[in-house]
């Protein structure tokens, strides 16, 4: 049985603000993260993830304003609510806007643990997204197992976001029902080891 906290929430803007302004975007944007897109004049475009308050953690959004974490992760949460700190933009006021909640505790189906964290691999481990983008941890694994040493700037930073997830008491209590989890720990001991 795996718990998470259901958190629904309402951000309140000073009256007279358009729902689509900006401000609407950036507080989604802090809160979930964004993927920016740069055209540099040559014509290429370089993608960069912008990292939010959930980037780290696996989450679901049942719907719209609400979403259920781990239990740990709720602290940065409350905290993004109460002063607006969070990686994406930095802020240098909180801004007139504030955050209401409502929280419960919620029993998850493996099922949906199992997919919520796919997807925040999936998230961090994006080679495609510059110079933000972990390369792929299963390419490294491989080198490593092959005997080839993997250079210490891409594996470091791999093993440390790896870590962090393989630590999260919702990839622990599932991980091994799911076939693509077990090799995603695999492939993080073998690069470990190396």
């Amino acid at each position: 049985m795996v718990k998470g906290f259901f958190i629904q929430y309402k951000f309140i803007i000073p009256e007279g603000t358009p729902h689509s302004s900006y401000t609407y975007q950036k507080l989604f944007r802090a809160l979930y993260g964004y993927t920016q897109n740069v055209t540099k004049s040559n014509g290429k475009t370089y993608h960069y993830h912008r990292r939010g308050i959930l980037s780290n953690v696996p989450y679901l959004r049942p719907g719209k304003n609400c979403v259920v974490i781990p239990q740990r992760a709720f602290t940065s949460l409350d905290n993004f609510f109460k002063t607006g700190k969070n990686p994406s933009h930095a802020w240098v006021v909180k801004g007139d806007w504030k955050a209401v909640f409502y929280m419960d505790e919620k029993v998850l189906e493996e099922a949906q643990v199992i997919s919520s964290i796919k997807e925040q691999i999936a998230r961090l481990f994006q080679p495609s997204l510059g110079s933000e983008g972990l390369p792929d941890l299963s390419k490294l694994a491989e080198k490593a197992r092959q005997g080839e040493a993997v250079p210490q700037e891409k594996a470091v930073p791999s093993l440390v976001e790896a870590e962090s997830i393989i630590n999260e008491p919702w990839f622990k209590e599932v991980y091994l029902k799911d076939k693509e989890l077990r090799k995603f720990y695999e492939d993080y001991r073998a690069l470990k080891g190396q």
